[in-house]
């Protein structure tokens, strides 16, 4: 049921007289503030979203640096999948495919990077 009918039932109960108007009132706050943490709820999701599409991007330069690559990556994919069920799903699915490939191209840096300093330590 949609908030309007909530009301118009609400209603409909004052005017035969099954609530009293203080009753009415309680009521028809409760239903009012849910509909608002419904529509918070909605633009949660949508910034969460937002928010992993940007740390997919900040991740295209953070995979340089393993130490920063981890921790963004790791957050955007987060962030994106949580951002899934929203108005931004677009841009959620955009920063979980870039969270995911720059989290294996960090991994790649660093395994590379562990070789190399291995060799010359031993050269």
């Amino acid at each position: 049921m949609g908030v309007v009918d909530d009301l118009e039932k609400l209603k409909q109960l004052k005017d035969t007289g099954a609530i009293t108007d203080t009753e009415f009132e309680i009521e028809k706050s409760k239903i009012l503030n849910g509909s608002i943490s419904n529509n918070n709820n909605a633009d949660k999701k949508a910034t969460k979203g937002m928010i992993g599409f940007i740390l997919g991007l900040v991740s295209i330069i953070a995979w340089y640096i393993p130490l920063i690559g981890y921790p963004v990556t790791v957050c955007g994919i987060i962030f994106s999948s949580l951002g899934m069920n929203s108005k931004n799903k677009g841009k959620a699915v955009a920063g979980l495919v870039l969270s995911i490939i720059f989290l294996i191209v960090t991994l790649i840096n660093s395994i590379l990077g562990a070789i190399l300093v291995n060799m010359f330590y031993y050269l």
